[in-house]
């Protein structure tokens, strides 16, 4: 019995070492100084683009951040179809499929999000902490990016590429080194320009 036990644990541990995550970093502009106590998070996003759970979050240092997205609880994922959500450039023009055959994929959207913790308890609360407004890009070249989580391997197409996304956190951009755009799946970003400030 303990043999099986252990057995168990071990494939739930591999399994959970397994997931991918992903590493996001870059750098905060802001016209005013950072106030004590700012952040830098994941949160995943729901149906209704309201975001909730934080998965990470880190102070900025020195006007720059890196934060690693970790492993979400099912009971954040829901049906991974075509266009269940706009993705940049491709918006909701893309088939979604499991790499093994299975019939479904589930999935998770995360959002990088600034705020202040008011209270100090290191996670955000949406009465008491502020939050700053600014859209996320990429600058090397140029583009944009979703935080995608997938319960299972697939493959994306749609624009005229397919792209593999593997279980965990993937980063899919669009970037425009030129008249077209170029989409790409990838574990970690590090050029990302968060351009911010407080309402």
């Amino acid at each position: 019995m303990r043999r099986l036990v252990f057995s168990l644990v071990l494939v739930l541990a591999s399994t959970a070492f397994a997931q991918q995550s992903a590493e996001l970093s870059g750098i905060v502009k802001s016209e005013h100084p950072l106030p004590d106590g700012t952040r830098v998070a994941i949160h995943v996003v729901d149906n209704n683009n309201v975001w909730g759970l934080e998965v990470a979050s880190v102070a900025p240092v020195g006007g720059t951040f890196k934060i690693t997205a970790k492993p979400i609880p099912t009971d954040q994922l829901r049906p991974f179809l075509g266009g269940a959500v706009l993705l940049p450039g491709l918006q909701n023009e893309y088939t979604v499929k499991a790499a093994s055959g299975s019939d479904q994929v589930d999935f998770a959207v995360g959002r990088i999000n600034m705020y202040v913790d008011k209270n100090g308890n290191g996670v955000f609360d949406r009465v008491t902490d502020p939050w700053f407004i600014g859209v996320p890009s990429l600058e090397k070249p140029v583009g944009f990016f979703s935080l995608l989580y997938v319960d299972r391997d697939c493959v994306l197409t749609g624009g005229g590429s397919e792209l593999h996304l593997k279980q965990g956190w993937n980063v899919f951009t669009v970037r425009f080194p030129g008249d077209k755009p170029v989409y790409a799946v990838q574990p970690a970003v590090n050029d990302i320009v968060l351009d911010v400030f407080l309402p």
